[in-house]
């Protein structure tokens, strides 16, 4: 079986991750995370990895492995407390005047049925709700993201391999995650999450590559209701392959994206038509003697109202770990995304971000997508004992294209000179987070962020220096 990608011309920039894929052959190898032990681990809430053997034993291993007839029944979920403060911005906008402090609070309860190795049940139950907060539930237009009382976030049937043929299927209501969560990602940070589907997955496994073909409609939050409802308006179609017998993990996609007006906001505020095509890769590996590398390269295309999208993503990492105490290591990272200088040339290139999670992706702070935009990021970590974790980030954040908008967390622009003649220097960003592994079920994270404003921002209205500041704790069983 022989897979082909054709991802198309490049042109002069991808150049960074393609020369990131031709050192995929030179490298030591790594390890391949398949997409439920990389959301498991706990990458999307940034926690430590457990470096310490599993405890003895847990209250909680009583609601393991309860048989159910011939079926086994696991039973778990979690709890989740964090503390916000922000000065002078907030989830909807930049330099407000405003100091909100606020507590928000998610619990999880998941069922998991399994009925033979290859098949099982899953159900999760979530119950998000924030107190103290200067926003209320009607603040928000498609539904509030700190607020969603008890509700059905996940219901699936998974059975992989069926009558023992490589093909298998994944049907109902699920988050989808992939690599670093960039093109998938539920967005975990998010009180709510930023991401569920009502989807089907066919799922193929081969000795080539594993691949996944997706149809999937968005989730769209209801606290009035116990399960939302899917957004018609919004259908994305795909696939997923992530290829095997590599010296690195290289992953291939395909998107395809169709919407109704209202779903899609352009620079001037005003809606438009999407039906476009994402593909690309994502690629992660290490060289020998501490060096790691990753990257992610994205072309989308298409139709949007009567304009063709052309436009471009992408996101190169390297970093270097040392051999000493703390196993101290620096790294560098560059994120690109294309945006447009002439609205009327018919030719849309703002990139969109597709369905990707923004967690920590453009600093912590969330002040930002993954639209037209360049980010700098320079990077350091330590590990002063095996359950501690201090990491320093510094971003310095450009606009592609001056003319076009500084973009949002939630993709909607936030400031936009059409002459262009603000520049393009919209700011910096310092980040430091500190994360404790208490036990296997108990972690704690706190952090501090400061963004320090450009000239973009103080020549287009009032540009304050942003401060926030943060302390969760996280305990599952």
């Amino acid at each position: 079986m022989k897979i082909v990608f054709i991802v198309g011309t490049f042109r002069k920039k991808s150049f960074l991750l393609f020369v990131c894929l031709l050192t995929c052959r030179r490298v030591t190898a790594a390890s391949v995370t398949s997409p439920e032990e990389y959301y498991q681990k706990g990458t999307a809430d940034d926690s430590i990895a457990q470096a310490n053997k599993p405890e003895k034993s847990h209250w909680s291993d009583s609601l393991k492995n309860i048989p159910i007839g011939a079926y086994k029944l696991d039973i778990g979920g979690s709890m989740r407390l964090r503390f916000e403060h922000s000065d002078d911005y907030n989830i909807q906008r930049y330099a407000d005047s405003s100091r909100d402090g606020f507590l928000l609070h998610r619990s999880r309860l998941d069922f998991n049925l399994s009925f033979s190795e290859q098949a099982h049940f899953y159900t999760q139950f979530q119950d998000a709700r924030v107190y103290n907060s200067d926003f209320g539930k009607d603040d928000f237009t498609l539904g509030c993201p700190y607020w969603n009382s008890f509700d059905l976030r996940q219901g699936y049937l998974e059975w992989r391999r069926i009558g023992e043929t490589p093909f298998g299927l994944k049907l109902g209501r699920q988050s989808i995650f992939y690599g670093d969560n960039r093109i998938w990602g539920p967005g975990e940070w998010g009180n709510v999450g930023r991401y569920t589907w009502d989807a089907v997955k066919l799922i193929a496994e081969a000795k080539p590559a594993e691949v996944h073909f997706l149809f999937a409609r968005r989730v769209t939050y209801d606290d009035h209701k116990f399960v939302d409802n899917h957004d018609a308006n919004l259908d994305v179609f795909g696939a997923y392959a992530m290829l095997k017998n590599l010296p690195c993990k290289l992953d291939l996609f395909w998107l395809t994206k169709y919407t109704d007006p209202y779903i899609v906001i352009s620079k001037q505020g005003a809606t438009a038509d999407l039906s476009t095509h994402t593909i690309g890769f994502y690629i992660d590996g290490k060289f020998s003697g501490g060096w790691d590398y990753g990257g992610t390269f994205a072309h989308t295309f298409g139709d949007r109202n009567d304009a063709r999208v052309e436009a471009y993503g992408a996101n190169t990492r390297l970093g270097y770990t040392f051999e000493a105490p703390w196993q101290p290591r620096l790294g560098a990272e560059y994120t690109y995304a294309s945006g447009d200088s002439d609205s009327d040339d018919g030719v849309y290139r703002t990139f969109d971000g597709a369905f990707g999670a923004v967690d920590k992706m453009y600093g912590r702070m969330n002040l930002f997508s993954w639209m037209n935009i360049h980010d700098f990021q320079l990077s350091s970590s330590v590990n002063p004992t095996k359950k501690t974790k201090a990491s320093l980030d510094w971003h310095l954040f450009y606009l592609d294209e001056a003319k076009d908008a500084w973009y949002y967390c939630n993709g909607r622009p936030q400031r936009h000179d059409p002459t262009g003649q603000a520049g393009s220097t919209v700011g910096q960003e310092i980040d430091l987070v500190v994360s404790h592994s208490y036990s296997d079920h108990l972690k704690f994270q706190a952090g501090y962020a400061h963004f320090f404003p450009g000239g973009f921002l103080k020549d287009t209205g009032p540009s304050p220096d942003a401060d926030w500041v943060f302390f969760q704790m996280l305990y599952s069983f």
